[in-house]
């Protein structure tokens, strides 16, 4: 008997995530590619860290922007990668939330924001924001 229960919940698992799927709309590609690095601009320009000490910002970086299926996703200056989505509009949603490098902040969790939109010409605009410094970035096709 459990056994049956067992597998009757695994059917109605994979049901359900079959019908979801086919209730998700296919992803936009208009927005495709990889979106070469264009300008970087800092949004504040110093920062206090956990201890009340006041820091600078560094000039950062980012890699390639890459979009491909609704996904867009990039590695910024310090080595982190940085996922999310791609709208039907251009609306760009990227994050991350992960422990900091033990060389400058221990046990300390980095979240990053990312918020922006890709243009018709091929251009992605965002802003990466932090519990620390905050940029700008542009990319372009």
């Amino acid at each position: 008997m459990k056994k049956s229960i067992g597998y009757l919940s695994i059917v109605l698992c994979y049901g359900a995530l079959a019908t979801a799927q086919a209730q998700t709309p296919a992803a936009s590609t208009a927005f495709d590619g990889t979106y070469h690095f264009a300008s970087s601009t800092q949004v504040n320009t110093t920062y206090t860290d956990r201890n009340g000490r006041m820091g600078y910002c560094p000039n950062r970086k980012p890699g390639p922007l890459h979009i491909a299926n609704g996904l867009a996703r990039y590695t910024n200056a310090t080595g982190y990668k940085l996922r999310g989505t791609v709208g039907p509009q251009g609306q760009l949603v990227l994050g991350l939330v992960a422990p900091s490098n033990a060389n400058n902040a221990g046990s300390r969790f980095l979240q990053l924001n990312v918020n922006g939109a890709v243009d018709g010409s091929g251009t992605a605009r965002v802003r990466q924001t932090s519990n620390s410094c905050s940029y700008d970035f542009v990319w372009q096709k």
